[in-house]
């Protein structure tokens, strides 16, 4: 039999040196090991850019499975009292052979390399409330249920971890529930992952474009904040771009109406000339093909037919420019939050923003409007990131549900230790947590908890 080694480090109380009760529970085995004929082996294996320790429990015997079983939890009884922060963790053995040495040397080095949070009895009375499942946390070997509350879901979420940790899972999931508790949402999905998940939502892509003209919203500040960030305009080609941008859009104009505008600015001095060609250059993608795809639509699509949907994907995968993705990422948000600001409608709406650094990494007055305006009209962001640090601040700040995967950089790691305000033990595990494993933060919820998401 075998079992992992895991450290464990009660969630309200000072860091444990779990390494020295392993040390005890290694001498009360070599004691164990002079009285009977079962043998002990503690490997430590080194590999896939981390080490763990097992220990597994053998006897060289024929129908002797139930002694080993019976061996097995003495030594489980054993470490509890000698090693109460070290956990055996029953694992499959594998049908690898692993040669042992006919001798050994004198020293030992088993150590305790994964670390998990255990939550004390009182963490079950931490959890207020709620109303959305998404996972449990084991309170004295026992799983208890733990959520978030709808209504938070307008102070806005974010979710957060390294590439593989479950952050995926955990946006799917909450879609999931939210449009059981009659919301509505809307992802905008960056690498095309979420289709899989979420057969039942309806999906745009390069087969079903969802057409956009961003000439045609009302507000042409918004328009020309969004362009001249994603493109990184200078002042004096964000000012050319507000004048021809307002020729067009009193003309009702198009997207070529607009190049033909620029085409023809008069540039007989050399300041102009030079202004003019460089924002030619970084107007160009609108005005390729796949941009006159995107975005030169005769009118705005009507969205009560597309918000009456149960749930929206847009898989923007098939637009390889990354500016002309996240400017159209960015202009989807921008219509959206029009109309609900518009009509305030019924049905709440939770808009998920894959790979959220792409669209919020320096603050501007649309994303500052949008992030602290929209909950008052129905409109719930979820932040989606592997790279907290690489957001605004303001964006950050104002997330009040977080729900923090598995993260490796140290910059990040202490911006969300930071903003949640993480008790020196659960820093410390930020690194090794599990996939699926999150630390959860959410108003509902006294102090930061360790729980398991559940599988979508």
């Amino acid at each position: 039999m075998a079992a992992r080694l895991v450290g464990k480090q009660e969630a309200d109380k000072a860091q444990v040196d779990v390494q020295r009760e392993l040390n005890n529970l290694l001498g009360a085995l070599l004691s164990r090991s002079k009285a009977n004929d079962v043998r002990y082996v503690v490997v430590t294996y080194v590999g896939g850019k981390q080490a763990s320790s097992s220990i597994i429990v053998f006897k060289e015997c024929e129908n002797c499975v139930e002694e080993v079983a019976k061996e097995f939890q003495s030594i489980a009884e054993i470490a509890s009292v000698v090693a109460p922060h070290v956990s055996l963790e029953p694992v499959s053995v594998s049908t690898e052979s692993i040669p042992l040495p006919r001798s050994f040397g004198n020293v030992t080095f088993a150590r305790i390399t994964d670390l998990k949070v255990d939550s004390p009895a009182a963490m079950e009375r931490l959890v207020v409330n709620y109303d959305v499942e998404i996972g449990e946390m084991v309170v004295r070997n026992q799983a208890v249920s733990v959520g978030i509350m709808a209504s938070d879901v307008l102070r806005h979420i974010g979710i957060f971890g390294s590439t593989g940790s479950g952050k995926s899972n955990t946006a799917s999931l909450l879609a999931k529930e939210l449009i059981n508790k009659g919301f509505n949402v809307l992802i905008l999905d960056w690498h095309g992952e979420y289709r899989q998940k979420l057969p039942e939502f309806t999906v745009f892509d390069q087969s079903n474009v969802f057409k956009l003209n961003p000439l045609k919203f009302n507000d042409i500040d918004d328009t020309i904040e969004i362009l001249s960030d994603v493109l990184q305009l200078t002042d004096p080609q964000r000012f050319l771009l507000f004048v021809l941008v307002s020729k067009v859009k009193k003309s009702e104009g198009s997207l070529s109406d607009l190049f033909n505008l620029l085409k023809n600015v008069n540039d007989q001095s050399n300041w102009i000339k030079e202004v003019k060609y460089a924002l030619a250059r970084k107007l160009y993608p609108l005005f390729t093909a796949k941009g006159r795809t995107l975005f030169n639509a005769d009118q705005n699509p009507d969205l009560n037919s597309l918000l009456s949907l149960n749930g929206v994907i847009f898989d923007l995968s098939f637009i390889n420019n990354l500016r002309l993705r996240r400017l159209y990422g960015l202009f989807v948000m921008k219509l959206v939050s029009d109309y609900y600001m518009a009509r305030r409608a019924n049905r709440k709406l939770l808009i998920v923003v894959e790979e959220a650094q792409n669209y919020f990494q320096t603050e501007n007055e649309f994303i500052d409007k949008l992030i602290s305006e929209v909950r008052k009209f129905g409109i719930g962001l979820c932040i989606v990131s592997q790279s907290p640090s690489s957001i605004s601040p303001n964006v950050m700040k104002n997330t009040n549900v977080k729900i923090v995967h598995a993260i490796k950089s140290d910059i990040d790691k202490r911006i969300l230790s930071e903003s949640m305000s993480l008790p020196s033990n659960m820093y410390s595990i930020m690194d090794k947590l599990d996939v699926g494993e999150a630390i959860l933060s959410a108003p509902n919820i006294k102090i930061p908890i360790l729980i398991k998401i559940k599988k979508i």
